[in-house]
């Protein structure tokens, strides 16, 4: 176990990257090739499709790789860890249920890939429980149905809740702590220093957070009748063990004093660190991501916000939370559909609204129609993008593993090499129980801003052979690579069918023109050597 070792100091393989999130993400179809030849073995497996742009990319960034490595001493850590960006809080809770497989003896590969995303369900569901909870302190009893209703059946919510991402787990904080949100003048009597705690809690892991609990923390302000009491007693007697807690707890795991929510405001959004994954304009959220995550609520939404305008039905706070989220997140350069996870909730008290006032029980038929559609669109999305969508990464890995363990004698050392876009593939907690070394494309950013400044996936890309000849060592030792058909083709036109050949076996049946061209790639990444490797028509 490594337990005791800090972040700061784990000894990274030069090569070696992750990003380490959670590796849920969709799924795609992927096909292999195998050559097997007297000198050696190395299987190649090419996947199909694009690379995940939303899952894997930021689920296989942190969460079961981090507890994994804290547990039990395998996983490789990417730059965020090593630039002490992210609280190393929430992969925590996920060491602990590690911890606690691991002393029972149920830790299974099962157990390591499952358990977690079983936890975050489980977590929202009683989120879930909260925002009824919340939802009826603010609309009547058929309003606060409707929109948990709309809440429930938004196939994004569905997609998100068992994956262990910092905004699920953000989301789920959030609908707790407004439980104790004082929303009437009875309410500012009763003890409500608990949404202070974990308000605060959820911003230090997700700092971000914080553009949701500004509104409603400066209307509360606004309502106390002693301001300064509320700041000076209530509200730093709340945060100020928390921020100790936390700070603690991050400063042991890297090995020094450091505040991660600072670190990760002055990198994202103080020095433009964000666009290094990628940049999009201003009216992204408003043209693609809320009509993606939304779909068909939208229309409910928009018309509960005009009605609700128009007849002052809930607090202006609950227009000012979302609007001020999108806006800001609108002024950073890196944009993704997950970040607006947390404020589905308030938006669908919208719609909440409009089917309360606009679909009284006098039209069933209206009604029924917009139950149904919602349904029937959301149902579709979340089943096709939870079962199917790029399926390939899981599919590639999982077969990796069941041909590893036919291979190779337990306990014996294997190499897999993903020459794929970053963050394409799930890791070691995928390879639980297995001797193995992975490693994958390097997309740490340069922290000096240098202008021409290159990640090694973006060389390995602009010129995939001036590559694989530079790193000619860790390509010829691999027993597995890893990378998309595309690429494969592209390269290589290896467009060939395996066949089994009377004398040599299990052979790769090409044109005229492939074979020679094929030949040569086949022997400078070591996968054959040239006197075993022989060109001939059958």
């Amino acid at each position: 176990m490594a337990a005791s070792s800090s972040i700061q100091n784990l000894n990274k393989p030069k090569d070696a990257f992750e990003q380490l999130e959670d590796e849920e993400g969709t799924r795609q179809g992927f096909c292999h090739i195998r050559i097997q030849q007297r000198t050696g073995r190395k299987t190649i497996t090419t996947v199909q499709g694009i690379a995940p742009e939303y899952d894997l990319k930021k689920i296989v960034r942190y969460l079961k790789k981090v507890a994994h490595w804290v547990v039990y001493g395998t996983g490789y850590l990417s730059w965020e860890w090593m630039a002490s960006l992210r609280s190393v809080l929430h992969p925590f809770i996920i060491a602990v249920l590690y911890f606690m497989g691991h002393m029972f003896t149920v830790d299974s590969s099962l157990f390591i890939i499952q358990a977690p995303r079983l936890l975050h369900a489980l977590l929202f569901a009683l989120s879930d429980c909260c925002y009824y909870k919340f939802a009826r302190r603010i609309l009547s009893p058929d309003g606060a149905k409707y929109a948990l209703l709309s809440y429930l059946s938004c196939w994004f919510v569905w997609y998100c809740a068992p994956r262990t991402l910092s905004n699920t787990l953000e989301t789920i904080l959030t609908l707790f702590a407004l439980q104790w949100y004082p929303l009437s003048k009875a309410d500012l009597k009763q003890s409500y220093w608990p949404y202070m705690s974990i308000g605060f809690l959820t911003i230090l892991i997700r700092p971000t957070t914080i553009l949701i609990w500004i509104p409603f923390g400066l209307w509360h302000l606004w309502r106390s009748g002693s301001s300064i009491g509320l700041l000076l007693g209530t509200c730093l007697s709340s945060c100020l063990p928390v921020l100790f807690l936390v700070t603690i707890l991050d400063s042991m795991a890297y090995g020094k004093l450091t505040f991660t929510a600072w670190n990760f405001i002055r990198f994202n959004v103080l020095e433009g660190g964000s666009s290094h994954f990628g940049s999009h304009p201003w009216h992204w959220f408003i043209s693609q991501g809320l009509p993606a995550v939304l779909t068909v609520h939208l229309m409910p939404i928009f018309l509960g916000v005009i009605i609700a305008l128009r007849n002052r039905s809930i607090p202006f706070v609950f227009f000012c939370v979302p609007a001020l989220y999108i806006t800001v997140h609108s002024l950073i350069a890196h944009k993704e559909h997950r970040f607006l996870l947390p404020i589905i909730p308030f938006l669908c008290l919208f719609a909440g609204i409009f089917f309360h006032s606009r679909l009284p029980h006098t039209m069933p038929k209206c009604r029924i129609f917009w139950i149904r559609l919602l349904f029937v669109v959301n149902v579709s999305l979340a089943g096709y993008f939870g079962l199917f969508h790029q399926i390939g990464p899981f599919s590639a890995t999982y077969w990796i593993v069941e041909d590893a363990k036919l291979r190779f004698s337990k306990g014996q050392h294997f190499e897999v090499v993903h020459l794929m876009p970053c963050f394409s593939l799930p890791q070691y907690s995928y390879y639980h129980g297995l001797n193995v070394t992975v490693t994958a494309l390097d997309c740490s950013p340069s922290f000096s801003h240098l202008p021409d400044f290159m990640v090694q996936a973006d060389h390995f890309h602009d010129d995939l052979n001036f590559w694989v000849n530079a790193n000619h060592d860790l390509v010829t030792k691999a027993d597995y690579l890893v990378f998309y058909e595309k690429t494969y083709q592209e390269e290589y036109n290896c467009n060939g069918t395996t066949v089994d050949h009377p004398e040599y076996g299990e052979v790769i049946q090409l044109t005229g023109d492939q074979r020679q061209h094929i030949k040569d790639f086949l022997c400078r990444v070591g996968i054959v050597k040239e006197e075993n490797c022989k060109i001939h028509g059958f």
